[in-house]
């Protein structure tokens, strides 16, 4: 269960980091356009 847990945490954690580094290069995006 432990690591189950652990295996899980992770990957949520990756996957806001991937939201957030795709949401900052979005914001860089739109503001290098205006």
């Amino acid at each position: 269960m432990g690591s189950e847990i652990f295996s899980v945490s992770v990957l949520l954690f990756s996957l806001v980091l991937v939201g957030l580094g795709v949401g900052f290069l979005m914001l860089r995006l739109q503001g290098g356009e205006e």
